[in-house]
């Protein structure tokens, strides 16, 4: 539900004072007014985009106000109450939590600019008792540098907050419990947030000015803006709620124990000035303006407060404090600044982004919940949610400057796609997008999650929490039991799908597991059967990459899902990504029937919610060596492979990585990438990682499973990131032909299904034929090629491609030529022998069908046993190939997954693997001991190829089928 209010001048009544001075500069001369034409449509979006985002989260109801000049617009989401019984309104008044700190902040650096205070005077001159007081100055104090601990992290205090919620705390009892357990470092050795800095400014700015901080707040802001609905410490006009323990209601989300109450009535000054006041969204975003916008502090005083400093000291930005003020975004002031709040029952996300031509933008969001259950705030995935588009100067064009734009927005509408959303990321890290349909759309990312598992672990071997080359046994001891290969299989094997585990099956495509944990997947599913010798041949896994989550999750004694946010998510600031959201609603190929809801248990393997926006932070980052996030080295380690046949052969570049592998494209040029797909959602994620190569790359979402529009946005955008780059130089020189000894025929020996691997193997047979300088491989069956030019001493390059992909392998087993698959040496014999096995059993099941009614009328048999047997046993036959054929080769994951749960296909499948050799037996019998003529003659042989189809489907599992 969502509620919108508009204001012209957006004053109540008159407000007089500072205020309404500014306002009249505005109007009159200085900044222009919005343009109606433009802003109030990036409104719209960004208010899309909020509503969007809130309907994934558990919060009842939040409200969006964005201010420029004297234009504002307020949209209301939600409810007012758990009970969903109150809509939402847009004037509701919330705790603002620590978005108070920006007031007391402004009366501070006032004083400052009024001489009646110095920020390198020490707090020991205004207030005893405070440990190393005579070192910790105001600027620390407003830096949060000073090392002071905190009441909040006290669990005392908690226990007495919970007891009494409604108790009126004092400041001097705050700072008594937060000095008690002594210092947490020496003064402005690092950053570390304490609402005891705030405590102490409020009783400096009481020493000073011989009133209460209140007092201060009320006559310096509230009442010369008009701020009429803001106040302290006041009941909120809207029920407010909270996720806590039991035994410490006021801890944050994240754990099983975990309950939600209505928090509404708690008192909030146990934050004091660090968090007690209670306003409205336009309130505050009248403040904002009227605080960054240069009326409530001198330039000095406003360049105090966006100082902004590394809070790590480690040079990468990841979070930047000036004096009670925090930024958001690269540069200063890039995406805006302003402060976040959290209390018992509510969430606040205040925040200025400046802008020379409009003179800035206020945005505020306040929710009815404070801490999600993943310990982020409401207030902050819906605030980053509208910064995607307000943060944006152009953001909204459907089309903008680039071509591609074009071109993608016109597949869009021309194809049965409901949303999309594709981004461009140039060189410079500047972000060119298309959205077509619902504007704050989250989808599936699939196996494109894969990457984002993988940079988890990288980030853990960067912290030295684990070794690439660690053994997976050491991590999850007797995960493949007893098996002699187990102590083989690194954690780089899993990333890079050699360990020789297997794909998935249809039973797990069945399985939907909402929250299962990767340990619990481990737990579940050991021991993990190896398929070979670890290291040697790819075979894609999802299992693989659970069992890497379930590794870090060892490692660093957490849940995947709070490393995750803790590690990626939150460092690269994807706010609008996740992996324990509900599947998005997306629909099937023709744009209209709903997809069912994926939930598989291989969490990390394909469970991301994200947007184009979000993915597109990852492409930056990776087109940037890494931008502080990895070192260059972990990016090129992501980018090429190490384990591996043809990794070995020195193919790093052409084959999977971690988390992405080679892509080739039209032009002769390779990208990195992954592809993704689950129920009804397609994306991809590829860039161009070659030093000097333009650095560029594109994100595409979908949530249809359009397979012929996939391709040609693919081609259009991979045309976007590669125009006008030349593709770099192949591989040098060249080693001469195939060796004799692996010219021949190969089946395809490494499917990743074990199911439908011998299937696969079989129609997938190649032909290696020396020519050249390389090697002819080309398809048994359907003939065409590719020419192999040799490279190294067993590496392959394919004609056309810039990165060499191709090996061939001999071990004590047999001989291998490996692109990506496997496939094995076989002789003529075993392949078109399988091949005729197969043909002639079917070609026998049809003609026992289609030739009973002959047998009947002209084969002297009606009294026999055996044409029945054989017409019951070929319907068997074809409706198990036909059933377990389109089951497993309609590439609808929903479809497969019919395959793995029990019901009436399965059931029907299962029936008729067992009556097709029944029945073969029984006419076998009938017709061995029966008399003999033209017709037994040809019932021998009709049995003879269906029986041998029988033993083949036998001894490949399929016969009898069971899910």
């Amino acid at each position: 539900m969502v509620s919108i209010g508009a204001r012209g001048v957006g004053l109540k009544g008159l407000r007089v004072g500072v205020f309404w001075a500014m306002a009249g500069l505005v109007v009159l001369g200085g900044v222009p007014a919005v343009g109606e034409d433009v802003l109030p449509l990036r409104w719209e979006v960004a208010a899309a985009r909020v509503g969007g985002v809130w309907e994934g989260l558990d919060a009842p109801g939040s409200v969006l106000v964005v201010r420029q000049g004297v234009h504002e617009r307020a949209w209301a989401f939600g409810f007012a109450d758990e009970a969903r019984d109150t809509p939402m309104p847009s004037d509701a008044r919330m705790r603002l939590g620590s978005v108070t700190k920006l007031y007391l902040a402004a009366v501070v650096l006032q004083l400052v600019d009024e001489g009646k205070l110095g920020l390198e005077e020490t707090i020991d001159r205004y207030v005893d008792g405070v440990p190393n007081g005579e070192q910790i100055t105001l600027r620390m104090l407003g830096r949060h540098t000073s090392g002071l601990d905190d009441a909040i992290r006290q669990m005392p205090f908690h226990r007495a907050l919970a007891a009494d919620p409604g108790r009126k705390w004092r400041t001097d009892e705050l700072l008594a419990v937060a000095f008690e357990p002594g210092v947490r470092f020496q003064p402005g050795e690092k950053w570390a947030y304490s609402n005891t800095n705030t405590l102490l400014l409020s009783r400096v700015v009481e020493v000073v000015t011989g009133t209460g901080w209140r007092e201060q707040v009320r006559a310096r802001l509230l009442e010369p803006l008009g701020l009429e609905d803001t106040g302290f410490d006041e009941v909120p006009t809207v029920r407010g709620y909270r996720y806590g323990k039991p035994d410490d209601p006021v801890s944050y989300g994240g754990a099983d124990d975990h309950v939600w109450f209505d928090a509404t009535g708690w008192s909030a000054s146990w934050a004091g000035a660090a968090g007690e006041l209670t306003g409205t969204a336009a309130d505050t975003a009248v403040f904002l303006q009227a605080l960054f916008g240069g009326y409530l502090l001198s330039e000095a005083g406003r360049a105090e407060m966006l100082r902004f400093a590394d809070t790590d000291g480690d040079g990468e930005g990841s979070f930047m404090y000036g004096f009670h003020c925090h930024r958001l975004g690269e540069g200063e002031g890039g995406s805006g600044y302003g402060h976040h709040g959290d209390v018992p029952g509510f969430s606040s996300s205040a925040v200025w982004l400046p802008d020379a031509e409009t003179g800035g933008t206020a945005v505020v969001v306040l929710a009815n919940l404070s801490a999600e259950l993943d310990k982020w705030s409401s207030a902050i995935k819906l605030m980053d949610a509208a910064l995607t588009v307000l943060a944006e100067r152009d953001a909204l064009a459907p089309v903008g400057d680039a071509a591609w734009q074009a071109d993608v927005l016109e597949a869009f509408e021309g194809s049965r796609i409901r949303n999309g959303q594709a981004a461009v990321v140039r060189p410079d890290g500047d972000v060119e997008m298309v959205v077509y349909g619902e504007p704050g759309k989250r989808f599936r990312a699939g196996s494109v999650s894969k990457l984002l598992t993988a940079l988890l672990v990288m980030r853990a071997v960067e912290e030295g929490v684990l070794r690439l080359d660690d053994p997976v046994e050491r991590w999850l001891p007797g995960v493949f039991g007893e098996q002699a290969w187990a102590e083989q299989v690194t954690v780089e094997m899993l990333l890079e799908h050699t360990a020789g585990l297997a794909g998935s099956g249809p039973r797990e495509y069945a399985l939907q597991a909402p929250g299962l944990m990767p340990r619990a997947y481990v737990e579940a599913g050991r021991p993990f059967a190896l398929r070979w010798r670890p290291g040697v041949h790819y075979s894609y896994s999802n299992a693989g990459y659970t069992l890497a989550g379930a590794v870090v999750e060892s490692a660093w004694q957490s849940d995947f899902d709070t490393l995750m946010r803790r590690e990626v998510l939150g460092p690269l600031g994807m706010m609008e990504t996740d992996f324990d959201s509900a599947s998005p609603v997306s629909y099937h190929g023709n744009g209209v029937t709903r997809a069912g809801p994926w939930a598989m248990p291989v969490r990390p393997a394909g469970s991301a919610v994200t947007t184009a926006g979000d993915l597109a932070k990852v492409v930056a980052m990776l087109l940037a060596d890494g931008d502080g996030f990895l070192s260059a080295e972990s990016v090129a380690r992501i980018e090429r492979g190490e384990t591996g046949v043809v990794a070995e052969a020195g193919g790093e570049t052409g084959v999977y990585g971690l988390g992405t592998f080679a892509y080739p494209v039209d032009g002769g040029r390779t990208l990195r990438a992954h592809w993704g797909k689950t129920e009804g959602f397609r994306a991809t994620l590829a860039y161009t990682p070659e030093a000097g190569a333009g650095g560029a790359g594109y994100v595409l979402l979908m949530d249809t499973a359009d397979k012929l529009e996939l391709r040609y946005l693919r081609r259009l955008l991979n045309e976007a990131v590669t125009q006008g780059v030349d593709p770099p130089l192949s591989e040098t020189g060249s080693v001469g032909l195939l060796p004799e000894a692996f010219e021949g025929l190969y089946l395809g020996a490494t499917h990743d299904e074990p199911g439908r691997a011998w299937l696969m193997g079989l129609l997938g047979a190649r032909r290696l034929t020396p020519v050249g300088d390389g090697v002819w491989v080309e398809s048994v069956w359907m003939g065409g090629g590719t020419l192999w030019r040799r490279v190294g001493d067993r590496l392959y390059q394919a004609e056309g491609l810039s990165v060499a992909s191709g090996a061939v392998y001999e071990d004590g087993v047999g001989r291998y030529w490996v692109d990506g698959e496997s496939y094995r040496m076989s002789s003529a014999l075993a392949v078109y022998g399988q091949v005729a096995v197969l043909v002639s059993g079917v070609l026998a099941s049809v003609l026992a069908v289609v030739g009973w009614p002959v047998l009947m009328l002209f084969g002297g048999v009606r009294r026999r046993v055996w044409p029945y047997a054989l017409a019951g046993g070929g319907v068997a036959f074809l409706g198990l190939l036909l059933g377990y054929g389109y089951h497993q080769f309609s590439g609808d994951l929903e479809t497969v997954a019919r395959l793995g749960r029990f019901g009436l296909i399965t059931a029907g499948l299962t029936g008729a693997s067992v009556l097709g050799p029944v029945a073969v037996a029984v006419a076998g019998a009938s017709l061995v001991n029966g008399r003999k003529g033209w017709s037994s003659w040809w019932g021998f042989g009709l049995a003879l190829g269906m029986g041998a189809l029988g033993v083949q489907l036998a001894v490949y599992g399929v016969v009898p089928f069971w899910y």
